[in-house]
């Protein structure tokens, strides 16, 4: 905990600041796709812009032997994100000629298709009245397209809702609002529940879609007819079973003190004359592409990576094949995404493009830890400043796959903090989903306690300064620590939390959807039938034991859903809430990204260090903050942050 000898100063954040600005900032790449005639890799690079809050969606192409410089072919206009707040990965396929390949892309408030051509200029190639959301290429080259509703059908019920009202129904997400509720890129919609758990769709999401043929050399377009719309629906073949057993026996643990959980297969590529491309994922998220031979029944390994090696940022993306190597993302907890090309003779690892150079140079200590808890390995990795002694150490727990920007969902500016002089570590969470809530939560609190006293005993960290911070279920391991232990100093959480005023309002008109997933997830009826179970298992209830201030920076359709949590909090000086509109689950327009990377760097700097910005546009925040220190804790820190906040508000007058 903060001692009375630890100073409050106040220290300018300017490189770390500089770091999240970058960090918002990733490129990612995806869509990697193959030309028929084997000659051509496309992909599309996303790149968040703060200055417009957007992502910014552009097409390459690169000469499949690597021998030239990737080519820009055109715009793809901006990426935009599901109801969770998932950035969609872009998608492009090849014409049967290899000259061009299609692309969706909106334009002037629509999503049409457009050719990205290998020589010329991009050029629409189909568009209607509704948006074009699936498409597949035949064999002839007839464009077969999905068409969704009528753009004026959809702006016609958007207006009935607001101007008629809307019948509570299992679609209705309440605390979530009914009109212009979402964002997607840089579109306000409404949207209504599809039924699967808590994903939602645009209005008019579940009614029939129109398929067409269009043929691009005549201009006409017909009724697709049975297989043709099956090619929507096409699956991937599936590997054979002794490719993806030879791949997962191949695959042996980094720490073999340790016991590890089975490799599982990631992602699977036909690579034609019966050889695949296997990828397997191990407990710390790190990827092995192997090359299958069936009819030689022989494996062999083309690279081993101690992070992402794959199609993009989702972990069961697929590379794409040339006849003598594959295209891969690569990113890893040091390594920014980047295209690379692996040769199929095990030759070196080429690099296609580095969007993300300016970020391989912050010369921050990347190490991959495990240890154990109880009979099991936990993983993670740990990001540090290359200076001596014991520093404040910040924790987020749940998935730690790829670069490491700010955990899962991206919220918490590891390499930020990292620069400001703290550990940062990212533990995957431990695989228990099908215990109890209680039993998941008491794996993630000694999944996080043995890693805090592994690196106490190796003299890494000051335990008295430590912080955590987390999303969806590593929110709720968050809570459930802070309400159990006195590991932490601070908190910052991202998501809901469960409490009475969370199951009402889902369950209402919800027809069992929201009770049996609860009831399965939780373990909970209704909060009068249950109520010992809910007294354990809610934070709200729990506020009492908390002794860490907790910052919760919540979409909005989340903030409403936990009312007692907040007011409880907020009542005892325990903690503050922030709320973001119309944001999804996860934070995905890029200047609601960079305000919680900047507020939490901001938040444990203060209370793990004790550092204050000097911007005098922030004295406001500091009171704020001083005001929330638990009685037992302050000793006379307060007296002194408030004369150096009265420092900073005088110096703007």
């Amino acid at each position: 905990m903060m001692t009375a000898a630890l100073a409050l100063v106040a220290a300018s954040p300017t490189p770390a600041l500089q770091e999240i600005e970058r960090l918002t900032e990733v490129a990612d790449i995806s869509g990697l796709a193959a030309s028929p005639d084997g000659q051509w890799i496309a992909y599309r690079i996303e790149r968040p812009s703060i200055a417009r809050n957007l992502i910014d969606a552009h097409w390459y192409i690169v000469a499949a032997d690597g021998q030239s410089p990737p080519r820009h072919v055109g715009s793809g206009g901006h990426a935009t994100w599901d109801s969770a707040g998932v950035i969609e990965p872009g998608h492009a396929v090849w014409m049967p000629d290899s000259a061009s390949f299609l692309v969706r892309a909106e334009r002037d408030g629509r999503t049409g298709l457009w050719s990205m051509r290998v020589a010329g200029p991009p050029a629409p190639a189909f568009a209607a009245d509704g948006d074009i959301e699936r498409f597949a290429v035949t064999r002839k080259g007839a464009i077969i397209a999905e068409i969704g509703p009528p753009r004026d059908a959809v702006r016609r019920a958007d207006s009935e809702a607001r101007d008629r009202g809307v019948l509570m129904d299992e679609q209705v997400n309440l605390a979530g609002g009914i009109y212009h509720d979402a964002m997607t890129g840089n579109e306000t919609i409404s949207e209504r529940w599809t039924g699967q758990w808590f994903d939602s769709a645009p209005l008019l999401w579940n009614d029939p879609r129109r398929v067409v043929a269009y043929d691009p050399n005549a201009g006409t377009d017909a009724v697709a007819v049975a297989a043709e719309r099956a090619l929507l629906d096409a699956a991937a073949p599936a590997p054979p079973e002794d490719a993806i057993a030879a791949a997962i026996a191949a695959t042996e643990c980094d720490r073999p003190m340790l016991r590890c959980d089975r490799p599982r297969l990631s992602s699977s590529l036909p690579l034609g004359d019966g050889r695949w491309a296997v990828t397997t994922i191990d407990d710390g998220l790190g990827q092995r592409i192997h090359v299958w031979d069936d009819r030689r029944k022989r494996l062999q390994l083309v690279r081993a990576a101690r992070g992402l090696l794959n199609g993009g940022r989702r972990e069961r993306s697929r590379c794409a094949a040339a006849e003598n190597a594959l295209f891969c993302v690569e990113a890893a907890a040091d390594q920014p995404p980047r295209l690379v090309r692996l040769r199929f003779d095990g030759g070196p690892l080429q690099v296609i493009a580095a969007p993300n150079k300016n970020l391989a140079r912050d010369r921050l200590i990347v190490e991959p830890v495990a240890w154990r808890v109880g009979d099991s390995r936990a993983s993670g990795w740990l990001l540090r400043p290359n200076i001596p002694g014991r520093l404040p150490l910040f924790i987020t727990y749940y998935r730690c796959a790829g670069y490491l920007r700010g955990g899962l969902g991206d919220e918490w500016p590891l390499r930020a903090l990292a620069l400001s002089g703290m550990a940062a570590l990212c533990i995957n969470a431990l695989p228990v989903s099908d215990e109890s809530a209680e039993r998941r939560y008491d794996t993630g609190l000694e999944a996080v306690r043995t890693a805090i006293e592994m690196l106490d005993r190796k003299g890494r960290i000051d335990r008295g300064r430590i912080g955590m911070g987390g999303l969806s279920f590593g929110s709720e391991v968050t809570m459930w620590i802070a309400a159990r232990s006195n590991l932490l100093r601070a908190a910052s959480i991202a998501s809901v939390q469960i409490e009475p005023a969370y199951y009402w309002f889902n369950i209402i008109a919800d027809k069992g959807r929201f009770r049996e997933n609860f009831k399965k997830q939780w373990g909970l009826g209704p909060p009068d039938e249950d109520r010992e179970l809910w007294k354990r298992l809610s934070p709200a209830a729990n506020v009492a034991k908390i002794e860490a201030p907790i910052l919760l920076q919540l979409p909005e359709k989340e903030a409403r859903l936990s009312p007692e949590l907040h007011a409880r909090l907020i009542a005892a000086r325990k903690g503050e809430l922030h709320i973001f509109p119309l944001a999804p689950h996860i934070k995905a327009a890029p200047r609601q990204k960079w305000a919680a990377y900047a507020r939490n760097l901001d938040w444990f700097r203060y209370w793990l260090q004790g550092q204050i910005d000097p911007d005098p546009a922030k004295a406001d925040q500091y009171a704020r903050w001083a005001a929330l220190a638990p009685p037992r804790q302050r000793h006379d820190s307060t007296d002194r942050t408030q004369r150096s906040i009265s420092a900073i508000s005088s110096s703007r007058k």
